[in-house]
C-alpha cells in the first residue's frame, strides 16, 4: 500500500525528496509558497562537486570572516548583530570551527556526497529532462600559493577514502585545456569528478515526476491528526501520512511548535547571468583568489559568489553585482559581458547552519514528520542523496547509516538542535496516537 506524502519546499531539496519518494512508490504533493525554484534554487552556480563539499566552519574562518567583515568586497563576511538567535548561531559556529568537528563534518558529507553522483546518473536514466555539463571543475589562481587551503582540505577528504581525483596544471596547461582563460592564470587544478547543472531546469525536470506540483500556496499551519498530518497550504487544507519540511531557511518557524530550535540563517549570496562578447569558458571555473565560482550555461556565463551572514536585507547592491565582473575578468582571456547584463542580477539566501552539515531526518515527538534543510552553498550536491535519504527513512521505515549524522538527535549532541520544557510539550500533544502507522514502522 502507498504513502502519502506532503513535502513543503519547491527548491532542489524538496524536488529532489518528492522525485525519490515517488520512485519508491509513494502518493506526493509539492507545496511551494512561490514559484518552483524560486528561491535559492533559483541563481545558484549549480555544481554538484563532492571534491568542494567541505564545512565552511573550518579552523581559523571566524578570524578570517570577522577581519573580513572590515573589507566591503570582502568574498565571506560576516556581520555580528544582537540578534539573540543571531549570537547563538555564531557561538556554535565558533565551537564547530574545531579541526575535529571539521574532521567529522567532512566524514559526513562524503556519505552523502559518494551518493550524489549515482542519483544524477538515476535521473537521467528515468528521463528527467535538465541541462547537465560533465567536464570537471577547473579551480585557477594567479599562484600556486593559493591553492594551499584546497590542498588542505583535499588531504582531509582522501584520508577518508574520497574516490575523486586532482590534476595539478600550470598556466600555460591550464589555458591549453580551457582557451578563455587569461594571462592571469598563473596555476589551475581540474576536480575530475565535479560537474554542474542549470539548477532551475534540475529542479522543474525533477518536478515534472515529482507527483502534484501546487505553486503560491504559502503553508501556515501543520498539525497532528488521528492518521497523520494535516497541511494548511494557501487556501486548501492538505492531509497526508507524512509530511517533509524542505524549506530552507523558513523551516525554523515551521518547527518551532514540535518544540525543534533549528539555527539556521540565511546566507546572502549574489549572481549574474550574462551573454557576451570573446571567448566564453566551456568549463566550469572557481576563481581561487575572489573565491567565485563561474558556470557556463546554455543562457550564458554565470558568475556567483559571495557569502554574507549577519544580514537580512535581500535588496542588491549594485556595487557587488559589479565587483563579481571586475573581479572575473582578469582571469579571462577577452569574454566580456553583453551590455544590459546588471539586469541579470540575482541575489539569494542559503540556509546555513552552524556547522555547515543539513539536517535531515525525523522529528522526535512528532512521528511521520521529517526535516531536510539547512544544506548551505551545497543544497544542489547534496540534493539527490537527501532525497534518497528521506525516500529510505519514509518508504523504508529505516534511517541509513550514512545519513544517521544528519539526525535531529544527532545535532542535538552538536548541539544544533533542543527542546524546551515548553517545546516537547507543545510536540507530545502533536503526536499522533500510537497505532497502524508506528506498529508499520516498528516492522
Amino acid at each position: 500500500m502507498s504513502r502519502s506524502v506532503i513535502v513543503i519546499g519547491g527548491g532542489v531539496i524538496g524536488v529532489a525528496c518528492a522525485w525519490s519518494l515517488r520512485q519508491a512508490g509513494c502518493d506526493v504533493v509539492v507545496v511551494e509558497g512561490g514559484e518552483l525554484a524560486g528561491g535559492a534554487s533559483h541563481g545558484n552556480a549549480g555544481w554538484l562537486t563532492p571534491s568542494l563539499a567541505t564545512p565552511l566552519a573550518a579552523p581559523g574562518i571566524l578570524r578570517t570572516g570577522l577581519r573580513s567583515a572590515l573589507d566591503p568586497r570582502g568574498a565571506l563576511v560576516i556581520r555580528p548583530t544582537l540578534d539573540a538567535a543571531w549570537l547563538r548561531w555564531l557561538w556554535r559556529f565558533k565551537r564547530a570551527a574545531s579541526a575535529e568537528q571539521f574532521s567529522a563534518g567532512i566524514a559526513a558529507l562524503l556519505g552523502l556526497t559518494r551518493r550524489t553522483l549515482a542519483q544524477l546518473d538515476a535521473y537521467r536514466s528515468a528521463g528527467v529532462e535538465f541541462e547537465m555539463h560533465a567536464d570537471g571543475i577547473i579551480a585557477v589562481a594567479r599562484s600556486r600559493e593559493a591553492f594551499a587551503w584546497f590542498d588542505a582540505t583535499f588531504a582531509e577528504l582522501d584520508r577518508h577514502g574520497f574516490e575523486g581525483d586532482l590534476v595539478h596544471m600550470t598556466g600555460d596547461e591550464a589555458r591549453a585545456a580551457e582557451p578563455a582563460l587569461g594571462d592571469a592564470v598563473g596555476a589551475a587544478t581540474r576536480l575530475t569528478i565535479d560537474c554542474h547543472v542549470d539548477p532551475v531546469s534540475l529542479v522543474r525536470g525533477l518536478a515534472a515526476q515529482a507527483g502534484e506540483i501546487r505553486e503560491h500556496a504559502p503553508v501556515t499551519a501543520i498539525a497532528a491528526t488521528a492518521s497523520g498530518w494535516r497541511v494548511r497550504a494557501g487556501a486548501d487544507s492538505l492531509a497526508a501520512e507524512h509530511v517533509v519540511v524542505a524549506t530552507g531557511t523558513a523551516a525554523p518557524a515551521l518547527l518551532m511548535p514540535f518544540g525543534v530550535d533549528l539555527l539556521i540563517v540565511g546566507a546572502k549570496g549574489y549572481s549574474v547571468t550574462a551573454k557576451g562578447t570573446g571567448t566564453q569558458p566551456s568549463s566550469a571555473l572557481y576563481l581561487c583568489e575572489p573565491k567565485l565560482g563561474l558556470s557556463a550555461l546554455d543562457a550564458g556565463l554565470r558568475i556567483a559568489g559571495m557569502f554574507e551572514l549577519g544580514g537580512n536585507d535581500a535588496a542588491i547592491d549594485p556595487a557587488r553585482v559589479r565587483q563579481l565582473v571586475d573581479d572575473t575578468l582578469p582571469f579571462l582571456r577577452d569574454w566580456r559581458p553583453a551590455p544590459g547584463w546588471e539586469a541579470t542580477a540575482w541575489v539569494g539566501f542559503r540556509p546555513a547552519t552552524p556547522d555547515s552539515l543539513p539536517v535531515i531526518g525525523e522529528v522526535p515527538g512528532a512521528a511521520g514528520l521529517y526535516v531536510a534543510a539547512g544544506h548551505g552553498m551545497l543544497g544542489v550536491t547534496l540534493a539527490p542523496a537527501t532525497g534518497l535519504a528521506i525516500a529510505e527513512m519514509i518508504a523504508g521505515g529505516a534511517v541509513p547509516e550514512w545519513a544517521a549524522p544528519f539526525a535531529l538527535e544527532q545535532r542535538g549532541q552538536a548541539p544544533l538542535f533542543h527542546r524546551s520544557a515548553c517545546g516537547a510539550r507543545g510536540a507530545d500533544r502533536a503526536k499522533p496516537p500510537r497505532g497502524r502507522r508506528a506498529a508499520a514502522r516498528r516492522r
